[in-house]
């Protein structure tokens, strides 16, 4: 997995939609995406991420088939 291309990939996402994307992989994937990403935006999405209630299933759906977009994109 190419995690430097994941992350610059999903800073043309929002914050929140970045969270909650992260929240979806594995705990080992997010924290190497995480350390990636510009300190400012890490230090918004660990607060966002603590933050995040449940979402409706459409959105969570939406979010699901961008990271696997992502994911695909990236080989």
């Amino acid at each position: 997995m190419n995690y430097r291309a994941i992350a610059k990939a999903l800073l043309n996402e929002h914050p929140q939609t970045i969270a909650i994307a992260l929240t979806r992989l594995h705990a080992e994937q997010a924290g190497e995406i995480l350390k990636l990403l510009p300190t400012f935006v890490q230090a918004d999405l660990v607060q966002r991420i603590s933050q995040t209630d449940e979402l409706p299933a459409e959105v969570m759906e939406e979010i699901d088939a961008l990271l696997a977009e992502i994911l695909r994109s990236q080989g």
